[in-house]
């Protein structure tokens, strides 16, 4: 029983409940909840990730075909620009070749149509094998307790970094950096693990990869020697 004399203790007050993101919250329109969804990602991944939903894959899938439209219409975008012979100006001979090797305005919006159309299964297809290699790589490790579809969601809102795509020249770096970042902070939050393992798991399939290729290169350039001296 208290002591009436003592002072009243404080009411421990449970903290407030996180806000979902923004796309995957029904009541902001769509428009605003993508740009924000981007801004958070941007400017706050971490904070974006913690406040990433712990169930269901439909919506950030949609985020990621989403993204995948913005990187393919930039892409066709520059292409058009780079196809538009304005630069060669006093370069007949070259404008020649170059309109022989361009593609067609009327081809190039077929094709464009075709890619969008066809995008979203080809960003299913690629997110279902990132994401079985990825959470494949955190089992190795000792981690991925959130789940597979924790990994999933993860990859769909890191896909965030294909905007840095609308940059020229060095876009596609900076999304390639950018991506393994997001990557490695969204595991690391959606998994619970450290950052140092997110980072692993992230950058074991690369490494694996340059391995692999590290040994078929060595592997043909050996036969080749061996090819050479045999023919002295």
């Amino acid at each position: 029983m208290q002591d009436p004399n003592l002072p009243p203790q404080p009411i421990a007050q449970s903290p407030e409940p996180r806000s979902p993101l923004p796309w995957e919250d029904p009541s902001v329109g769509r428009l605003t909840a993508l740009y924000e969804t981007v801004r958070l990602f941007v400017s706050q991944p971490r904070d974006g990730f913690s406040r990433m939903s712990a169930v269901g894959i439909g919506r950030p899938f949609g985020y990621a075909v989403i993204m995948a439209w913005i990187e393919a219409a930039v892409g066709f975008a520059y292409l058009f620009l780079f196809q538009t012979p304005f630069f060669l100006a006093g370069f007949p001979e070259l404008r020649r070749e170059f309109a022989g090797a361009a593609i067609g305005s009327g081809m190039m919006v077929l094709i464009a149509v075709a890619v969008f159309i066809m995008l979203p299964g080809l960003v299913a297809i690629g997110l279902f094998i990132h994401s079985c290699i990825l959470h494949l790589m955190l089992l190795i490790l000792g981690e991925g307790r959130g789940g597979f579809e924790t990994t999933f969601r993860v990859l769909c809102y890191s896909h965030t970094a294909d905007v840095a795509n609308v940059i020229p020249l060095c876009g596609g770096l900076i999304s390639l950096i950018w991506f393994v970042i997001l990557q490695t902070l969204g595991v690391a939050d959606g998994h619970r693990c450290s950052q140092g393992k997110a980072a692993l798991a992230v950058l074991l399939p690369l490494l694996l990869c340059c391995a692999c290729v590290a040994v078929l290169l060595s592997a043909g350039i050996g036969t080749a020697i061996l090819s050479g001296l045999s023919d002295w």
